[in-house]
C-alpha cells in the first residue's frame, strides 16, 4: 500500500526500523504514539506489522507560507497534511485513528498529555528540527509513556562528538546548517543525558543503514532528573 507522496528514503528505513520494533515488542499489544507522522510513510508499514497496537499519529502543522528552510518535514507543506496521513492511515486501518497536530517544541496538548501510550515513536526529525524539538520530545515522551515503555527515536546522531561512517554525515550537518543554523546532528550523548528530565534512559543503541541509529529509551519509574541540560552544553 505504497503512496506515490512518500519520500524515497523514508520508503527505504521505515523496514529496518519495523525489525528493531518487531524484536522489541514480540507479542505485546497497546497504544502507540507517532510524532511527526509526514505522510504517513511510516505509519501504514506500522499498523500492517503491529496490528495489536492502536496508533495515533501527529504532525507539525504549519503555515504554507513559510520558508522552506523553516520546515523540517519532507513531503506536502500544506495545512491539509492531517488529511494526507489520514489517506494511508485511519481511512485505510482500523487501528488507526485519525491524525492530530501537534508541535514537540512545545508542552504537548492535553489531548495528548491526557492518554498513556505503550510506544512512542519518532522518526527523521531532531536533526532538521531546533534544539527544542529534541528537549520538548523527551519532556512529553516521559510524561505519555507508561512505566517501563518505550520510546523509538531513528535518525543521523554523532557519537561522542564524532559524525560516523565515511564523512556523509558531517557533509550533511553543513548542509543542514546552511539551510537554518538551528538545525544540525545531535550527539547521542547529549540526547542521553537530558532524556533523563523526562524520566528515560537509553536502553539500547541500534546501528542502522545509512550512518544512522535508532535509540531506544526506556521509561523509568524514577523521578526526573532535578537539572535540566541546556543548549548551550551542545
Amino acid at each position: 500500500m505504497t503512496s506515490t507522496v512518500h519520500h524515497p528514503s523514508a520508503l527505504r528505513n521505515r523496514v529496518p526500523i519495523c525489525e528493531v520494533l518487531e524484536k522489541q515488542l514480540l507479542k505485546s499489544s497497546g497504544t502507540a504514539l507517532e510524532i511527526a507522522s509526514g505522510t504517513g510513510c511510516h505509519l501504514e508499514l506500522f499498523a500492517e506489522r503491529f496490528p495489536n497496537f492502536t496508533w495515533q499519529p501527529t504532525e507539525y502543522l504549519v503555515d504554507p507560507n513559510l520558508e522552506k528552510s523553516d520546515i523540517g518535514r519532507i513531503g506536502t507543506r500544506s495545512l491539509d497534511i492531517l488529511e494526507t496521513i489520514d489517506s494511508v492511515g485511519s481511512s485505510q486501518f482500523s487501528n488507526v485513528n485519525p491524525a492530530v497536530a501537534l508541535d514537540v517544541s512545545q508542552t504537548f496538548p492535553e489531548y495528548i498529555l491526557s492518554q498513556r501510550f505503550d510506544l512512542v515513536v519518532l522518526a527523521n526529525v531532531l536533526h532538521i528540527s531546533p534544539i527544542e524539538c529534541t528537549h520538548g520530545l523527551m519532556i512529553g515522551a516521559g510524561a505519555v509513556l507508561k512505566d517501563e515503555a518505550l520510546l523509538c527515536v531513528y535518525g543521523p546522531f554523532k557519537k561522542d562528538g564524532n559524525f560516523t561512517g565515511d564523512g556523509g554525515n558531517e557533509r550533511f550537518d553543513v548542509s543542514l546548517k546552511e539551510r537554518n543554523p538551528l538545525w544540525g546532528i545531535r550527539d547521542v550523548e547529549y540526547v542521553e543525558e537530558y532524556a533523563k528530565n523526562g524520566g528515560l534512559e537509553l536502553l539500547d543503541r541500534v546501528d542502522m543503514p545509512a550512518n544512522n541509529f535508532l535509540l531506544l529509551f526506556r521509561k523509568t519509574s524514577a523521578a526526573p532528573a532535578a537539572g535540566v541540560v541546556k543548549s548551550a552544553d551542545l
